[in-house]
């Protein structure tokens, strides 16, 4: 239900920029890496090469990323943000910070601690579960 109402799979309007979650999260990745092969991009993202060789040509194509081959391995392509993908993302970030200020604004502060202690939870239980898939 969560995903659903969120409306997490579906192109978002971010201040008229519109994206895609997958790219929505390559961009985050990209920003906070800097620069990424597709290979570690994909390794991030949890997605095939394929998926995101085409990932990364739908940003390029849309300014947003350089695909440059590395020198040091002309199989490899290393990507970076461009200054059009970079104001993107910055514009991507303050929708999303506004959004979730509206949101949280919504509950009451025991629901966010409640939430805070929760997902604090959840995200450790996912480490574990990341780093040893058969743990139950």
């Amino acid at each position: 239900m969560l995903v659903r109402l969120g409306r997490v799979l579906e192109p978002g309007a971010h201040e008229g920029l519109r994206v895609s979650f997958s790219e929505l999260c390559a961009l985050g990745e990209l920003d906070e890496a800097g620069t990424l092969s597709q290979q570690d991009l994909a390794a991030r993202l949890g997605l095939e090469k394929s998926t995101v060789s085409r990932l990364a040509a739908g940003l390029e194509n849309k300014g947003w990323i350089g695909r440059d081959r590395d020198p040091a391995n002309r199989r490899y392509h290393r990507l970076t943000l461009t200054p059009a993908g970079r104001a993107a993302t910055e514009q991507i970030g303050r929708t999303f910070s506004d959004t979730h200020a509206t949101l949280f604004d919504a509950l009451t502060p025991a629901e966010r601690a409640g939430l805070d202690l929760g997902l604090t939870g959840l995200i450790r239980a996912l480490h574990t579960h990341a780093k040893d898939p058969g743990h139950s």
